[in-house]
Parts: structure tokens; C-alpha cells; sequence
């Protein structure tokens, strides 16, 4: 396992970018200055020197002798210990709605991106809970088991985006049921599934009668509804993130509203004695959720962890040396006049 111990750092990736912006403007106006005076490649030749190739590589070793430099900042760390530990939580497996309905924008910047953040609060308010992560759209899998590794289940969240489950379509039940099988004990208490859509269910199945069997086992579902009840038009990007143009009805050819359906969220929480919420910016609905959890009481478990991280930033930082090195020890300039 690699995890970084300031990854805050990670900003500073941004200075890669502004140098070779900085090398394009300074060729830019060396240019201009050379045509000024006459022939640019007799100029270069005579007066300086210049090599090109040279050139070429010293701002390569720059640039990756600085972006190194940033990585050892960032302190990379990898796990060298494993020990099993006890702790005691509840485990709450996330059921993400990944359909392309998570496009649209009546949540800024849309409807994906909030649930996304829902699940982050819920990871950093947390301290002893596993988590495991389902994606679901016309199917469903688990993208991530249960885990007290938060590092791990944030890296898999991260990678979560609309698409990544194949089948089109919403099914809320098939989302349910593979949920279920994400958990990893009989136990029937101390389970709880936290489902997150605008609860359009565009599948034949019907999630209350999952809910109901689930209710049986005593798991409960509590809800995040994402999005409004007014709804939005569902955008259709490019491969680089740009809109050209919105969903429509094969039918009609009239632009599809998506609108989130609280009514279906709050029965499948009733059916299961979980609770309703609607998605919205900040933490608090996050903190009145985990509290209500908290009413199941928590039960100890075993599990996994890294006890033990080694420092790797030295590999990172010796090289960055040697890249800079190279890069003030290249001549730019020929010893000789070439002609």
C-alpha cells in the first residue's frame, strides 16, 4: 500500500505547466528579437553558439528534476507491516448511482460530484466503521469490499464516474441485492446500506420488495436523495468534457427532465427503519445520518492494517538532484563555431 504523507504538496505539479509555458514565450521572443537583426540560424551560429538539441535536453532534465523534487515533498510512503487489529464500528456499504441521470446539474457541478463528496464526509467523520463501495447503473458490483483502509476505499471512490458501469438504465433493486452481498457476516444487526440517487428506477424489479426482505435480515437502508424535485436536463459531453447537447426522448425527440424522486427514497427508508436525506453542501445532514447510525450500536471485528510505513522520498529526491545537476551541467552552447 503507497500513501503519501503530504499529498497537499501535490499543488505544486501546477509549476510543471508555467515552465514550459515560460520556454515557449522565451522562444517566442528570441525569435522575434533574431528576425530583427537578420538571418535567425547565421545569428545563432556566429554569435552564440547555439545548440538545439542541447537546449532540448537541459529543459527536459528541468522539468523532471523539478517534478521529482515535488514527489519527494509529497512524501511517498509504502506499508511494510501488516497487523491485525480490533476495532469496533458498524459496516455501511455505499450504493452509488453511476447512471448517466448523475450528469445533470441542478447540483453544482452535478449530481455526481455532490454524492461523491457525501461519501468523503462520511469517510472523515469516521474513525472505527468499514466501508465498502457498489456502483450501479442498469447493473451493479462491488467496486471496493469492506475495508478500514480509508486510503484504499477513497482511491476507489476517486476512479468512480459516469459510465463505469456498462448497462444504461437505473436499477435500484439489483443495487440493493448486490449491496447486501457486500457484507461479510451473518450477523443480522450493525449492518446498514446507504443508497445514493435521484431514485429515478428505470428497471422492471421493484426495489420495495427488496427493501422489505432486507428489512427481514436487519439491515437497514438509509437515503440520499441527489438532486430536485424540479429536475434538469441531462447533458451528453465529448470525449473531453465538453457539451453537445442533452439527452432526449427517442420517441418524442423532446429534451428528457431528470427529477429526483424523494418519494420512493423515503419508502425504502421507512420499510427498513432507516432515514431520509437530501443531498446538500456541508457536513451536517452527514452528522445527523452517522448519528442515527450510531443508534445500532457497534460490534467488534478483526481486520488488516498497515502498522508500519517506510519512507521512499529519498528515491524521488536523489534523482531530482542528478536531473538538476544534469541540467546545469549540460552546455547549452557548442565549444565550437558551427558553420
Amino acid at each position: 500500500m503507497i500513501k503519501f504523507a503530504n499529498p497537499h504538496m501535490a499543488f505544486l505539479f501546477a509549476g510543471v505547466p508555467v515552465l514550459i509555458l515560460l520556454f515557449l514565450v522565451y522562444d517566442s521572443l528570441r525569435r522575434r528579437a533574431l528576425s530583427r537583426i537578420g538571418d535567425r540560424k547565421l545569428i545563432e551560429r556566429m554569435l552564440l553558439f547555439y545548440n538545439p538539441v542541447t537546449r532540448t535536453w537541459r529543459r527536459i532534465f528541468l522539468v523532471l528534476g523539478y517534478s521529482l523534487l515535488v514527489l519527494a515533498l509529497m512524501r511517498p510512503q509504502i506499508g511494510a507491516k501488516l497487523e491485525k487489529v480490533k476495532r469496533e464500528g458498524i459496516d455501511i456499504v455505499f450504493a452509488l448511482d453511476v447512471s448517466k441521470s448523475m450528469l445533470a446539474e441542478d447540483l453544482k457541478p452535478n449530481r455526481l460530484a455532490n454524492a461523491k463528496n457525501e461519501i468523503r464526509d462520511f469517510v472523515r467523520l469516521s474513525a472505527t466503521d468499514r466501508f465498502a463501495l457498489v456502483v450501479f447503473a442498469g447493473d451493479a458490483y462491488i467496486m471496493c469490499p469492506l475495508t478500514i483502509d480509508y486510503d484504499a476505499f477513497l482511491m476507489f471512490l476517486n476512479a468512480v464516474d459516469v459510465g463505469i458501469v456498462a448497462d444504461p438504465g437505473t436499477d435500484i433493486a439489483r443495487a440493493l441485492g448486490v449491496a447486501e452481498k457486500a457484507f461479510v457476516e451473518d450477523v443480522p444487526r450493525y449492518k446498514a446500506i446507504v443508497l445514493i440517487t435521484d431514485g429515478e428506477n428505470t428497471a422492471d424489479s421493484d426495489p420495495i420488495d427488496v427493501a422489505k426482505e432486507l428489512a427481514k435480515k436487519g439491515i437497514k437502508i438509509y437515503t440520499i436523495g441527489v438532486g430536485s424535485p424540479t429536475g434538469a436536463p441531462v447533458p451528453m459531453k465529448d470525449s473531453k468534457g465538453n457539451v453537445i447537447g442533452y439527452k432526449r426522448d427517442p420517441v418524442t425527440g423532446a429534451i428528457v427532465t431528470s427529477r429526483l424522486d424523494e418519494d420512493l427514497l423515503q419508502r425504502i427508508a421507512e420499510i427498513t427503519s432507516g432515514k431520509y436525506f437530501a443531498a446538500r453542501p456541508g457536513a451536517e445532514n452527514i452528522r445527523s445520518m452517522l448519528s442515527e447510525i450510531r443508534k445500532m450500536g457497534k460490534k467488534e471485528f478483526e481486520t488488516l492494517v498497515f502498522s508500519h510505513y517506510e519512507e521512499k522520498f529519498y528515491y524521488p529526491l536523489t534523482l531530482g538532484i542528478l536531473f538538476l545537476f544534469a541540467y546545469w551541467a549540460l552546455p547549452e552552447r557548442s565549444k565550437k563555431l558551427k558553420m
